[in-house]
């Protein structure tokens, strides 16, 4: 059994697949095997910016002094729906 893990449908083009499956080659893994391999890499290779930090303090700050204004997700449908 797969311990907390997801599965997701990707859809790439046939000139990608023969790329990742010769980089795969050289690694000595499956097709798949690489493709999650690489995938984990990148998502854990993931650093805040500076700007990102600076953004995020300003938001928490606005949170702790009741400036920010919430709105249930129903409403944001409503607002965000196409017409």
């Amino acid at each position: 059994m797969m311990p907390n893990k997801k599965r997701k449908e990707v859809s790439l083009d046939q000139d990608t697949l023969v790329l990742l499956q010769i980089q795969a080659e050289k690694e000595g893994r499956k097709l798949k095997n690489y493709m999650e391999h690489i995938l984990k890499e990148k998502a854990n290779s993931f650093e805040l910016t500076e700007e990102y930090k600076i953004m995020m303090d300003d938001m928490l700050n606005k949170h702790e002094k009741g400036k920010l204004h919430y709105i249930s997700e129903s409403e944001f449908r409503k607002l965000t729906a196409r017409k």
